[in-house]
């Protein structure tokens, strides 16, 4: 577990060197003068991002040295199949939000999983979906003003 921590505290590390030096620059636009920069807050995240990996690279080192090193796979198939997953219910959900519009991915995205990790109470299954998607039309409809598309 400690190889998954430190490869996972790798990859979020560049990641997060990325975003501050590459993405944010790239996506985001400068502020003219006497203004709080539109940076700053995905800044702020990315540097919490950076810090919180370096944390987690060293913990995972000062374990790995404590214990040893276990020899295995650094993830396990049944982790790959859930992050495969994961990313193909989005790349899903991303398809239909561009045909359909925002209902559809919306109750796919909360009802699969839940019916994947075992869910069957239909009150449940019918109650929270409808919940979330009416808050979520109620804030960016009524009280933001503003549509999904």
């Amino acid at each position: 577990m400690k190889k998954a921590e430190l490869v996972s505290g790798l990859v979020l590390l560049a990641f997060g060197i990325s975003l501050w030096a590459v993405l944010i620059p790239w996506q985001v636009a400068a502020a003219p003068g006497a203004i709080i920069s539109p940076r700053m807050m995905p800044r702020l995240c990315a540097a919490v991002l950076v810090v919180l990996s370096l944390v987690l690279i060293v913990q995972s080192l000062a374990a790995l040295r404590r214990e040893g090193d276990t020899s295995g796979p650094v993830f396990s198939r049944a982790e790959v199949v859930a992050t495969l997953g994961v990313v193909g219910l989005f790349a899903v959900a991303t398809l239909l939000f561009v045909y359909t519009g925002p209902l559809l991915p919306g109750l796919a995205i909360i009802v699969l999983p839940m019916l994947v990790l075992g869910e069957r109470r239909i009150a449940m299954l019918t109650l929270l979906p409808a919940g979330l998607m009416g808050g979520a039309w109620l804030l960016f409809y009524v009280v933001l003003g503003t549509s999904f598309q």
